[in-house]
């Protein structure tokens, strides 16, 4: 009996871990079609879940960046009480530089008359000066690791005062948000009804949209990522004039590729335009449009970054800190020198059904 228990406690527990979070769970109903008053109330209750999301990611960098500064104050006024000694040493050595002194000791060494008393005297004058290098030497690291503490004091004074200006605008956004929300409640024929429908959204987004859009953005991740394997398989993708390098990629390939990267990229698919990519995919009940663009950067390293400039889910339109959020997690780029180190990016275009990338020769 204290077995079958064991194993009734331990099948309990396997159930309230994976059942906590249903991603699959339906979407809200509505009546269809909605209008557009409570389509944008319903857009308007995502965009404030989201940004308020990232309110609290702006408040932790907030947090650091103050940490920061205090953890970097702390260490500057001890640097300041070490330096102070050193700084003291220091002018003693230089004074005596200055005063002539060091050079009367060097005409001492002419006085000698034997060579066992010279080397002896040298000696003794050579530890002199190389205490004195050291002194000089420890002087000039202190005061270098203060001016670097003071540097970075006051670099992290500026990124607090653009987090704490940029949660200040989250914040403005949020409550314009709420204010239009809660008018569009008002004014709607079944306030409660309305309200209803809201919260149905939002707890939907947070229990298992977001995760559901996550994990499919993991998965794109994880797939480009092995994207330059790819490419020196299909050598013919390259093609080489002189002392530059063209990658032609169309959407058909880079759709086959995903596919068989990941049964969660099966039913999406990319499509190339002009100046654009769009992708489009459907789980369940869950649907997905995203719009965007490449670019090169340099910094900090050479590749072609994806910018996402449209992000929808189930016919409702996210807010940029969503964007912005999905590209900083997960990394859509490519890197040219992950297929041949001594290629960088030049350029990057997108026409119909193809992305091309000039590459050039660099480091």
């Amino acid at each position: 009996m204290r077995r079958l228990a064991t194993i009734a406690a331990a099948l309990l527990l396997f159930a309230l871990l994976f059942t906590g979070r249903n991603p699959l769970e339906p979407p809200p109903v509505y009546a269809e079609p909605l209008s557009d008053t409570t389509r944008q109330l319903l857009e308007n209750g995502l965009s404030v879940v989201e940004i308020d999301r990232e309110i609290e990611r702006i408040s932790g960098l907030r947090k650091e960046a103050e940490r920061s500064i205090a953890q970097n104050e702390t260490k500057l006024a001890e640097r300041q009480i070490a330096i102070a000694a050193q700084r003291e040493k220091a002018g003693r050595v230089l004074r005596a530089y200055y005063m002539g002194q060091k050079e009367a000791m060097l005409g001492v060494l002419v006085s000698f008359k034997s060579w066992s008393a010279l080397l002896r005297s040298w000696d003794l004058m050579d530890t002199i000066f190389e205490a004195d290098r050291r002194t000089l030497a420890d002087f000039n690291r202190e005061y270098e690791e203060i001016r670097a503490g003071q540097d970075k004091l006051r670099r992290d004074k500026d990124e607090l005062a653009r987090v704490a200006a940029d949660l200040e605008r989250q914040r403005d956004r949020v409550a314009a948000l709420q204010l239009a929300i809660e008018r569009a409640i008002d004014g709607s024929e079944d306030p409660a009804l309305a309200r209803k429908q809201l919260e149905e959204m939002q707890a939907y987004w947070e229990n298992a949209g977001l995760y559901e859009v996550r994990r499919h953005f993991g998965a794109l991740a994880k797939a480009m990522n092995k994207l330059p394997d790819w490419i020196q398989k299909h050598p013919e993708a390259l093609k080489t004039k002189g002392l530059s390098t063209t990658l032609t990629l169309t959407d058909v390939q880079l759709n086959e590729f995903l596919h068989a990267q990941s049964e969660l990229l099966k039913d999406f698919s990319i499509a190339f335009k002009p100046n654009l990519l769009s992708l489009h995919g459907k789980s369940g009940s869950m649907e997905v449009s995203v719009e965007g663009s490449y670019a090169v950067v340099n910094e900090p390293k050479n590749a072609i970054m994806f910018h996402m400039d449209k992000l929808v889910f189930n016919g409702f339109a996210l807010p940029d800190t969503t964007r912005d959020d999905l590209v900083r997690n997960f990394d859509l780029g490519f890197y040219p020198q992950q297929v041949m180190s001594y290629l960088k990016a030049d350029s990057v275009s997108l026409e119909d059904g193809k992305l091309i990338v000039k590459l050039k020769l660099g480091k």
